[in-house]
């Protein structure tokens, strides 16, 4: 009945800060209002604390980004964490925060806990059908598989597409749609199934979600089911109720939050 009640209080909060957001663009300053409550965030990498690189290990996070994760890591009413398609130690490679926790693999892979056993066999047999066209990169996570195309001559992209979306799935497996690229993962994961978690370990406080792709989309239906805010940042149809334009205004409003007046 209290949960019931707190996401009851969510959902009424959060209809009257979209309604007084309404027409205006969606700016770090109109949103700190939500520095009054305890706030659960939650960010994924790519796109989001940091811009979309050609080459994933060249994604350097945006400048103030560190600082300002590290900001809330200290804030005593917020937490934070960053959900994503990585595995969670290249995340730790660019965020070399001790304290920060991050969900790897779209919530295969808790930090300080293995994933499950990987099936090496599966990933090979997928990988001798992917297409071999130039420009093709594919990513082995070892628990998943990720076909880049990005870098492919723009001629070729969408029969490179359409090749990947053509590979017969193996039972128990799924494959997920991103920004140039197709993943093939274990069925029963997603960055929607890792948020719930999250909002679970820390019952009554503000839920908000923060990405740009379209794995994030269940992220934001989940926040949104609980009376939290999603944003997207970017362009492109969304689930999501508030749009931030790049990393640097996701970077402003975090620092925002981190150090407030």
């Amino acid at each position: 009945m209290r949960q019931a009640l707190r996401q009851s209080d969510l959902r009424a909060w959060t209809a009257d800060f979209l309604r007084d957001l309404a027409g205006k663009a969606a700016l770090p300053g109109e949103l700190l209002r939500l520095e009054d409550r305890p706030l659960l965030i939650l960010c994924d990498y790519d796109g989001t604390l940091a811009p979309i690189a050609r080459v994933p290990r060249d994604a350097d996070p945006q400048p103030g980004a560190l600082q300002a994760l590290s900001g809330l890591l200290h804030h005593p009413r917020h937490r934070v964490a960053v959900v994503t398609g990585r595995r969670s130690a290249q995340v730790y490679s660019f965020l070399p925060l001790p304290d920060l926790t991050v969900v790897g693999l779209h919530g295969m892979e808790w930090s300080g806990q293995a994933p499950p056993a990987p099936q090496r066999e599966v990933l090979e047999r997928l990988a001798r059908q992917f297409p071999s066209a130039r420009g093709v990169r594919v990513e082995d996570k070892r628990w998943t598989v990720a076909v880049h195309y990005r870098n492919v001559a723009p001629a070729e992209q969408a029969s490179v597409q359409r090749a990947l979306d053509q590979v017969p799935l193996e039972s128990g497996w799924e494959r997920i749609e991103g920004k140039a690229v197709r993943e093939f993962r274990p069925s029963g994961y997603g960055k929607g199934r890792a948020v719930r978690a999250l909002m679970d370990g820390v019952p009554g406080w503000y839920p908000i979600f923060i990405g740009d792709d379209t794995t994030d989309e269940e992220a934001f239906l989940a926040v949104n089911a609980a009376g939290g805010l999603s944003v997207k940042v970017g362009a492109g149809e969304t689930a999501a109720q508030v749009r931030l334009h790049d990393p640097a205004a996701v970077v402003a409003l975090l620092s925002a939050w981190a150090n407030p007046g």
